[in-house]
């Protein structure tokens, strides 16, 4: 027989292990405090209450804190009093607060009592309730009654034992740290009976709202939490001992304690615990015999009171919770309720001002140290004991790893001294909400090191790096504990809750991310200034943080485009640039050639590079040489370099040539190349070679020392870099000079003591000696040198010269070249620059040659022979006679009557060309009245020329003309000039001038004033000199009638003749300029393109140059329409370039309706994508009011459309709302099959481009293709869609009801919706009409329900042929094939259409016969002999390239006119269309008769 029995617990036993879970001291008043926040209170006292013996016997004395003893505590808050589910949890161990709000999970932290008293009471609400074991056994048992009601709840715990008061100052610290992260109770006090012992005082204050970064990851790993907003709070925490009871002395005093359970019954032995074990582990942690500090001391005692405070920031964030079921289910089998939806997680921030007010505090050995420092104090260190902890309302034993608290809704281990990371679905919990923490640590590290980024240039350096040092050893994260799990997740959470790589750190530049950080590298420093790097001397401070960063936020070393861009920000100094340069070399010079990926690297450093060197930036992309070491040796520091070569201070260190060439690409700079710097450089003259003899010496003592070990090649190089080059130091009897090396001499050929000698300095060094006699210095007098002594002297006489080189001819030939002789104006030429020593010669003062007498002695003869002139030329004689100088008249006028003379008419004849002389002005003439020398070009042998300014001849001897071939007019070319540098000053000059080239014209202009007949061709200008002409400033006009007789000139193409017999417009003459000069200089002018009368072209321009001002000219919309209709009917023959322009001007003016119908329409100019053309009137009444719309007339509708206005229809868009489909309807069937009958013919009368696509062969027979349903009720919504539509206010689309409307659907071809019973014929044919064509009128909607609405034999009776019509539709249809339209035809391609309908034009090219027979006539006309072969060919080229520039042969714009709009009334018609016949107007157009 098996016999339940009933498990027995030993209740006793059970809190007492449960209590031994409770390792720290003062566990009960923060169960009790975190009970009394849990219910709202905003006070919480703790009073220990002495016995009565006690109390009598200090008989109002001042309690010794160290010894007075207590036998009851009493915690009182005033929170909400207890409800009955309260009394009933009270008596239930393990039964925990269900409220998801509430802190409480386990249900045992107010057994907590049970470790000072063994019968707790509790009152609140009137109610008293008692816990006590039972006669000393081991269950316990529950008694309640009432009691006198307040509103305190007050729990009662009788003493084990009597036992000293715990100490006060440890105790105060305990609560102000308890007290942090509480939500109601903000005062605790603790009392000895009725005396205050200490005051904790917390306030909160909302500094601001923390925006959320984007780029920070809001939600934990698995979605269970997520972080909605982020505030940041100041919380201040104020302490206060009142006076004589303050806590610690000065210093620890060593005593002999009480038993630790006499002091604190809290700390009674666990279970399990022996003695043995207790102080085995006091000694693991080596606090064996550790000073106390006392409650109060005597000396304390007679000290005032005292008053701590501290102030921190506190990052709020409010967090949301998705618990999935499973998790929700686990949590709430292990806490016994659901996990709370929300909940606020807090971080707890110390500022380094408040860390070192604390630090000072607890150092200060005048005081009391910190209340807020120490075991389980409120302020952590940042290193050491005393960390930084987790709480759950109150303080745990678990550290966060780094110095801010942390407060959340973890779910703690039963005894709450840490969290829970062993259990499955608690341990889940538990590492969301640490993902939480370590969000809201990483949102309080980017706001502080953004704060003191900002904060940096204010506070300064020094005070900013160490508030930045601070903040990052406060986010350090060190190994948490007890559990190490704790602070690896937050850290991995703090690194990896941000999407991006911008991670704030300290650098040597202030605050920076870690991605513009670099370590500190000894090659990089001595350049790189720019880049911030971790600083060197706080390394070691940083070194934890820095190794933890993950690896997208790690600080990298130096990169090649760090030292690009540090280069590209700024010139650096020698030292600087020395540096980076070995950096590059020795990483890259020692490897062999560089790779194309290093060359590459390589340009884009020297492109970036550049420094400053002796004053003057270096730029090293032009850098091409360097100096090698033995030059190095001689030459002085300041020495000039070339451009292209470094200067050596900026290679310093850079020893090996080898590796130079390799890594930079430079090559040694050659010696040569040093002194062409020095030959043709711009420098200063201390480094001139040719002015200053010291640098000259100092360049040939560097050559000389380098001379030996140059090669052969650069010894001949050097000799000609400085062989005309004054680079010699000589000494002569004048004094010092330098000289070429060939007219320096060495002492021994001065043999006349009157050579220049080379400085006797040069010629100590034997090297030097030879360099130079390399370099050309003589050592011997030659031929040259006793011609140089000759051309010291003039006073010899040539005729001697010559009989001295008639005696020695070897130099005769190399003295006659030389410019040795001296001539009658003082200079020296060679002999066939020098004239003979004739008088003719003399008088026209030309050089003659130095001699006393001219005869034809064998001498002279001899001088002749070697180029002495005897006479000048035509072109010498005729620069004489055109000296301007008085003092040379008498030269002027022997050398014009010399060249007039007998002696020179058979050369004027045979090779005198007036066109080189045109400018010289050597002709003796008259000009405005006064006598001067007159340009060839600018004198004729008709006087009547001297209107223009020409000069005539003082002498009208036919001869002189005919000798220097004198024209009679001038040439075109030089009226044109005449005409566009001096224009006609008045209008009376311009009316003689104009007058005066028409008269000259001949019967040409008088008779017409205009090309008609090639015998009357104007015998001045041509044509194309004409049209220059057009395009001159020449016509004076008055500027306006109020500003009196100021002119301004316009060209012939902007003006216009005033005609008698057409009276003037009012309009043209605001907008143009008309003039009138007489008959005859009107003639002339209309030959320069001046019209009768403003054409459409003339307008167009005007109205594009400005079209605002052309309608305010105009005054009213009607002027200004009237003028756009005329540009209507003449815009298809404008030119190409003046369409495009049209097409992006606003001159097309719209019309848009008013609100209030009385009022009149607006209108505006726009462009055509600004305005529609209104082919749908329903539409235009419905939308009318917000868009502009074309005026209401054909040709300007027309007009429109062909400038590219889009119709209104086009832009409206119809969406089709029937009811339910009335199946069979008769109505429906009928107006099908009427729809298939008639549409042929009502299509058969438009052409191909009006259809929209496949919309001209549809199949209506087709049940695939078109079919009719009806409907009850037809909603049909039109949308606007429009881009510049104005003022739409709900009015972008518009609902009605119609009784018919079209519908595509996508692969079932076309529905027409009927209303039934009966539909509107005209709805039915705008609906077709909407569905055929792109855009449609009026009269077609009309056209097609009159067709539709007429039987077929009344159509016939019309005049429809209608059997014709339908045949041709199916013949069509059945040549096309199913969906193949009829301009599918491949054969149809690559075709001009045929304007008459036959077959198409083939391109062709057609000889401009007419233009080229009346040129040829023209060449051939005796009377323009000028007139050459080339030039009509220029001519026609010159037309040609005009047209293309307008248009080209693919222009499209002069399409076929007839055939625009289409319609069978177009089709038969025949005309000539020029633009598709001929390829340019100068081709004859094969269809039109000659």
């Amino acid at each position: 027989m098996h016999e339940e029995v009933a498990v027995e617990v030993n209740q006793r036993d059970l809190v007492d292990k449960v209590l031994a879970r409770y390792p720290e001291e003062f566990t009960v008043f923060r169960e009790l405090l975190q009970n009394a926040d849990d219910a709202g209170a905003k006070s919480f006292e703790i009073v220990f209450q002495k016995s009565y013996v006690d109390k009598c016997a200090s008989n109002g004395t001042k309690p010794d804190l160290d010894s007075v003893k207590v036998c009851k505590w009493l915690v009182k808050n005033d929170g909400a009093a207890f409800e009955e589910n309260d009394w009933k949890r009270l008596t239930k161990i393990a039964e925990g607060n269900p409220d998801e709000r509430k802190i409480g999970a386990f249900g045992v932290g107010f057994y907590s009592v049970f470790s000072v008293t063994d019968k707790p009471i509790v009152k609140s609400s009137g109610k008293m309730v008692s816990l006590y074991y039972k006669d000393g056994g081991d269950k316990l048992y529950v008694k309640s009654e009432k009691c006198t009601s307040d509103n305190w709840t007050v729990i009662e715990m009788e003493l084990k034992q009597e036992s000293v008061i715990p100490r006060i100052f440890e105790l105060t610290r305990f609560l102000v740290t308890s007290m942090t992260f509480l939500v109601n109770v903000e005062r605790v006090t603790i009392f000895l009976d009725n005396i205050e012992l200490s005051r904790v005082i917390k306030s909160r204050k909302l500094d601001q709202s923390i925006t959320i970064p984007k780029h920070m990851v809001t939600t934990s790993r698995d979605g269970t939490m997520s972080i909605d907003s982020v505030k940041l709070i100041s919380q201040e925490v104020r302490v206060v001992f009142p006076e004589n009871l303050v806590g610690a002395p000065k210093k620890p005093t060593v005593r002999v304690d009480l038993e630790e359970s006499e002091r604190n019954p809290t700390k009674s032995r666990s279970f399990f615990s022996t003695k043995t074990e207790e102080e085995a582990a006091s000694k693991l942690n080596g606090k064996v015999g550790a000073p106390r500090y006392p409650g109060a001391t005597s000396e304390a005692s007679q000290k005032g009171g005292a008053e701590f405070s501290t102030k921190c920031s506190i990052y709020s964030a409010n967090v949301s919770v998705s618990a999935k079921g499973d998790l929700e289910a686990g949590l709430k089998f292990a806490t016994k309720k659901k996990p709370p939806k929300s909940f606020s997680f807090e971080t707890v921030f110390f500022s380094k001002e408040e860390h070192d007010k604390q630090n000072r505090e607890e150092d200060d050995n005048s005081g009391f140290g910190s209340v807020f420092r120490g075991p389980q104090g409120f302020c952590p260190r940042l290193r050491g004991e005393h960390a930084a902890r987790i709480f759950i309302g109150q303080s745990t034993a678990q550290t966060t790893g780094m110095v801010c608290h942390m407060s959340g809704r973890f779910i703690p281990t039963v005894e709450r001294g840490s969290i829970d990371l062993a259990n499955g679905h608690v341990a889940k919990w538990n590492e969301e909400v640490l993902y939480v923490g370590g969000f809201l640590a990483r949102v309080a590290y980017d706001s502080e090191m953004s704060r003191i980024h900002h904060a940096w240039p204010t506070v300064g350096s020094v005070v900013a790096t160490e508030l930045a040092m601070y903040t990052m050893k406060s986010f350090t994260f060190h190994l948490s504990t007890p559990d190490s799990k704790v602070s690896t997740i937050i850290k991995n959470a703090f690194f990896h809750s941000s999407e991006t790589n911008n991670f704030p750190l300290l650098s040597d530049r202030g605050v920076r991310h870690t991605k513009d950080i670099r370590l500190y590298h000894v090659d990089f420093a001595p350049f790189m200034q720019n880049t911030p790097v971790l600083p060197v001397a706080l390394r070691t401070e940083i070194e934890i943080m820095v190794k933890d960063l993950p690896e997208k936020l790690r600080v990298r070393p130096y990169t090649f485009n760090d030292v690009v861009r540090e280069l590209e920000s700024r010139c650096l100094t020698e030292s600087e640039m020395a540096a980076c340069l070995r950096w590059w070399t020795n990483t890259f010079g020692s490897h062999g050639p560089l790779s194309e990926d290093q060359k590459k690297r390589r340009n884009e450093l020297l492109k970036a590079g550049k420094a400053l060197s002796g004053g003057k930036e270096i730029n090293l992309s032009v850098i091409k040489t360097f100096i090698e070491g033995r030059m190095l040796n001689v030459r002085n520091p300041d020495d000039p370099l070339p451009e292209d070569t470094i200067p050596p201070a900026l290679i310093q260190g850079l020893n090996n040539p080898q590796r130079i060439r390799e890594a930079l690409g430079w090559q040694e700079m050659q010696i040569a190349h040093w002194l062409l710097h020095l030959r043709d450089g711009d420098l200063d003259q201390a480094y001139s070679i040719t002015r200053t003899p010291n640098f000259a010496f100092h360049t040939l003592t560097v050559l000389s020392n380098l001379w030996h070990g140059l090669p052969d090649a650069s010894h001949f190089e050097i000799q000609g870099i400085l062989e005309d080059v004054a680079c010699i130091p000589t000494t002569s009897p004048n004094g010092s000079s330098m000289h070429r090396p060939k007219e320096a001499y060495f002492p021994e050929a001065d043999v006349f003591r009157d050579l220049p000698v080379v400085r006797q300095e040069l010629l100590s060094d034997p090297r030097m000696v030879n360099m130079l006699e390399f370099l050309g210095v003589q050592k011997r007098c030659d031929i040259d040198t006793f011609i140089s002594k000759a051309m010291k002297d003039v006073r010899w006489d040539a005729i001697d010269l010559a009989r001295y080189l008639l005696s020695s001819m070897d130099y005769a030939h190399h003295v006659m070249q030389l410019e040795l002789f001296p001539c009658s104006d003082g200079e020296r030429r060679c002999i066939r620059n020098v004239f003979a020593a004739t008088d003719i010669n003399r008088r026209l003062k030309l050089p003659v040659i130095n001699c006393d007498y001219w005869d034809s002695s064998y001498e002279a003869q001899f001088l002749v022979r070697y180029g002495l002139r005897e006479y000048p030329t035509i072109e010498e004689l005729i620069q004489i006679a055109s000296l301007p100088s008085e003092s040379d008249l008498p030269a002027r006028q022997t050398a014009f009557a010399y060249l007039c003379g007998p002696q020179y008419e058979a050369k004027l004849e045979k090779e005198f060309d007036p066109t080189k002389f045109a400018s010289y002005a050597f002709i003796p003439g008259i000009r405005n009245d006064k006598q001067c020398l007159i340009p060839h070009e600018e004198v004729f042998s008709d006087p009547e020329w001297r209107l223009f300014g020409f000069g005539r001849l003082t002498n009208q001897d036919k001869k002189i003309i005919a000798k220097l071939k004198i024209r009679e007019r001038p040439t075109a070319t030089t009226l044109f000039q005449v005409l566009k540098s001096n224009p006609p000053k008045d209008h009376s000059m311009a009316a003689r001038w104009f007058g005066f080239l028409a008269a000259k014209g001949g019967k040409w202009f008088i008779n017409t004033g205009a090309i008609v007949h090639a015998d009357e061709i104007f015998l001045v200008f041509s044509a194309g000199e004409f049209d220059k002409i057009a395009d001159l400033p020449i016509v004076p006009v008055s500027k306006s009638a109020s500003e009196g007789q100021e002119l301004e000139y316009v060209t012939p193409r902007e003006c216009f003749l005033k005609s008698k017999s057409d009276p003037e417009n009012p309009f043209y003459q605001r907008l143009f300029k008309f003039v009138d000069f007489g008959p005859n200089a009107n003639a002339f002018l209309r030959a320069c393109g001046v019209k009768e009368r403003p054409e459409c072209i003339d307008i167009l321009k005007v109205l594009l140059e400005d079209p605002k001002t052309f309608l305010e000219t105009a005054g009213d919309s009607e002027k200004y329409l009237a003028e756009l209709r005329m540009i209507a009917v003449g815009h298809k023959s404008l030119p190409r370039l003046l369409v495009e322009k049209m097409r992006k001007t606003s001159i097309y003016l719209g019309f848009r309706r008013r609100r209030c119908p009385e009022e009149s329409d607006d209108y505006k100019l726009c462009r055509v994508d600004e305005v529609l053309v209104a082919d749908d009137m329903e539409s235009c009444r419905t939308f009318g009011g917000c868009i502009f719309i074309a005026p209401l007339e054909e040709l300007l509708e027309k007009f429109y459309s062909e400038m590219g206005v889009k119709s209104l229809s086009s832009c409206i868009e119809y969406a089709v709302n029937p009811s339910r489909e009335l199946q069979r309807s008769s109505n429906a069937n009928d107006l099908r099959q009427s729809i298939t009958d008639k549409i042929p013919i009502f299509l058969h009368e438009f052409d191909e481009q009006r259809f929209k696509e496949k919309m001209r062969v549809l199949r209506w027979g087709d049940d695939t293709q078109f079919f009719v349903r009806a409907c009850g009720h037809l909603r049909v919504t039109k949308r606007l869609k429009f881009a510049h539509a104005t003022e739409v206010h709900g009015r972008e689309q518009y609902s009605t009801e119609l009784t018919a409307e079209t519908q595509s659907q996508k692969d079932r071809g076309h529905v027409l919706w009927i209303k039934d019973p009966k539909a509107d014929s005209y709805d039915i044919a705008a609906a077709l009409c909407r569905m055929l064509f792109s855009t449609y009128k009026k009269n077609d909607v009309l056209s097609l329900m009159t067709i539709l609405d007429t039987p077929i034999d009344v159509l016939e009776r019309r005049g429809y042929d209608v059997k014709r019509i339908l045949k041709e539709y199916e013949d069509n249809l059945h040549k096309n094939g199913p969906g193949k339209n009829i301009t599918d035809d491949p054969k149809a391609q690559n075709t001009t259409p045929s304007p008459n309908g036959g077959a198409p034009a083939p391109s062709r090219t057609v000889v401009p016969k007419k233009l080229t027979k009346w040129l040829h006539w023209l060449r051939k006309d005796p009377k323009l002999g000028e007139v050459k072969q080339s030039d009509i060919a220029e001519s026609i080229k010159k037309v040609n390239d005009v047209m293309k520039e307008e248009g080209g042969k693919d222009d499209k714009h002069i399409s076929n006119r007839e055939q625009v709009g289409g319609g069978k009334k177009q089709k038969n018609v025949g005309y000539c269309d020029e633009k598709k016949v001929a390829e340019n107007d100068l081709e004859e157009c094969s269809t039109c008769p000659t």
